[in-house]
């Protein structure tokens, strides 16, 4: 069947293929209602945890604060590190159900929601049978990384829903020059940068830059018209008057510093060059196994996708080795990416979906969903203080365990699409039976809230800022309620305790300093965070006669 640019694309039925790829819709609708429910208890279960989820969540607090959604502040200083459209989102939920977890999740499990319409939409601009549209949902909802990050204080979701959306208006173009699509592309453009920055143009635009005549007159439909200047306008609007607010340094810090800085030098995130190929096939399971005989296809049969259809394999590829250059790696800049790579999956199901390759990587996709089982039954915790207990080491190997042994049964039953969609339910059980075992032992380990309530209790807020030693968590300030005031010189540590004032101070820094100057404190909290403790020192108590 031809495409509407004149390419053939795969809605052609194959043998089997109504029988063993059906449309996975009450699968979706059972995906998304399980792990929203785990998502959500998750939340009502524990504190926001250090330092990401305290950082924004109080960077919206003090928003609302100040009334002022142009210039963020931090601890009552500028906040150069992200820009506000995440904040813009995060502040009317936490001023709806306060600062909270849960408040901090709303954002994500919206992004998660519209990346799983935005993955349907870009399948079907790049001419994928209807299949492919209710599929691609489901495995890009159902990834190890997007289903995890549903309950956390992130705007990684959302700036794949809005690099996915750009994504789809682009693959448009590729068959059409359409105005509607070039405004909306910029639109989603100029929702990205302010989500994020600038990384959506790179996953855009270079890409086609390797496709040859056909790429550069793609960029040029992308770039002729007043699309750019929506999407700069869109920016200058938070940016100038933000901008008039912090001066010339601020400025010369978001737009240098923080941009094109994290690109050539980064300051943070340092990892190795090959860290996303090692890491991306972790956070896309159980889906990655799939991704690779994907590919591989599309490389021997690149006509077989529409002229839009084969910016998908460019896109994830062009993606994984732009961000493998940069100088500052994790493990959620390819999230992006993971649209386009479940999609090239999915079509390469459904191109013979009883084949026996395919029934191959499904049944392999769920021997490696068996072998992380395994390893979570064997898992040795970091802390004796976390360690979980037989029935929790179950639960949490059963959660992942059983789906993929109900996959690989009905991949030998030549069941394809039964077997998908089994593997499908895996990582929302996970999530679900995982979040009610891991919950407790992850809020010792991560939660600075004990901190804070111990601070305010020996210290308290009427006193004004709070002190700390040397190092400034987030938490200190999100949990307390108040801003805190770094001390870095022995003379300012002696002058605040004989103030009769509280220190936070790590268990380390306190021996060191102790050590080097002679000062002498009483320990008036000691609480676990991490992998060490952190201490509440006040003055001494006066000697007896």
């Amino acid at each position: 069947m031809a495409s509407g640019n004149g390419t053939t694309d795969c809605r052609v039925d194959q043998p089997g293929y109504n029988r063993a790829m059906s449309s996975p819709r009450g699968l979706g609708t059972v995906v998304v209602l399980l792990l929203l429910a785990g998502t959500l208890w998750g939340v009502t279960h524990r504190d926001p945890w250090d330092p990401d989820e305290t950082r924004y969540l109080q960077v919206s607090r003090e928003m609302l604060e100040t009334g002022n959604p142009m210039f963020l502040t931090f601890n009552g200083e500028a906040y150069t590190h992200k820009p506000p459209l995440f904040f813009w989102i995060l502040a009317p939920s936490m001023a709806l159900l306060g600062p909270t977890a849960l408040a901090g999740a709303i954002p994500s499990i919206l992004g998660w929601l519209l990346l799983g319409y935005a993955t349907s939409r870009l399948a079907r601009a790049a001419d994928l049978p209807v299949q492919a549209m209710e599929w691609g949902s489901v495995l890009v909802m159902t990834a190890l990384l997007p289903a995890l990050l549903t309950g956390f204080c992130r705007m990684d979701l959302l700036f794949a829903a809005w690099c996915t959306l750009a994504l789809e208006r682009l693959v448009r173009l590729a068959g059409h020059d359409d105005r509607r699509d070039h405004l909306l592309l910029w639109v989603w453009i100029g929702l990205g940068v302010l989500t994020k920055g600038p990384l959506i143009l790179a996953f855009l635009f270079l890409p086609p830059l390797l496709q040859g005549r056909r790429g550069l007159t793609l960029l040029g439909r992308a770039f002729r018209g007043p699309g750019p200047l929506l999407g700069l306008a869109m920016v200058a609007a938070w940016l100038v008057p933000a901008g008039l607010t912090g001066g010339r340094e601020w400025v010369e810090t978001v737009v240098i510093h923080q941009s094109a800085g994290r690109t050539v030098a980064s300051f943070a995130h340092r990892e190795p060059w090959w860290y996303h190929l090692a890491v991306v096939p972790l956070t896309l399971l159980p889906w990655s196994i799939l991704v690779l005989p994907g590919m591989v296809a599309v490389s021997a049969q690149p006509h077989a996708l529409s002229r839009g259809g084969r910016l998908l394999p460019t896109h994830f590829l062009v993606g994984i080795l732009f961000l493998s250059l940069l100088s500052g790696k994790t493990l959620l800049y390819p999230l992006p990416l993971f649209p386009a790579a479940c999609l090239v999956a999915v079509w390469w199901m459904l191109r013979n979906p009883d084949g026996g390759v395919q029934r191959a990587a499904i049944a392999g996709a769920a021997l490696v969903l068996l072998l992380v089982a395994a390893g979570l039954a064997l898992a040795v915790a970091p802390r004796p203080d976390v360690r979980l207990g037989t029935a929790s080491t179950t639960v949490l190997a059963a959660s992942l365990g059983l789906p993929a042994l109900v996959g690989l049964w009905l991949a030998f039953r030549r069941l394809t699409g039964h077997a998908a969609g089994a593997l499908a339910v895996a990582v929302p059980l996970f999530v679900v039976l995982g979040l009610t075992q891991l919950i407790g032992p992850a809020n010792r380990l991560l939660s600075l809230a004990p901190i804070g309530e111990a601070y305010n209790r020996i210290d308290p807020p009427q006193n004004g800022d709070g002190l700390v030693w040397s190092h400034l968590n987030p938490g200190y300030i999100f949990h307390t309620g108040r801003h805190f005031r770094l001390l870095t010189e022995p003379s300012a540590l002696k002058a605040a305790l004989e103030a009769g004032r509280g220190i936070v101070i790590g268990v380390k820094d306190a021996r060191r300093l102790r050590d080097a100057t002679g000062l002498t404190w009483e320990v008036s909290a000691r609480l676990p965070y991490r992998h060490t403790e952190i201490l509440v020192i006040t003055a001494p108590p006066l000697a007896g006669p």
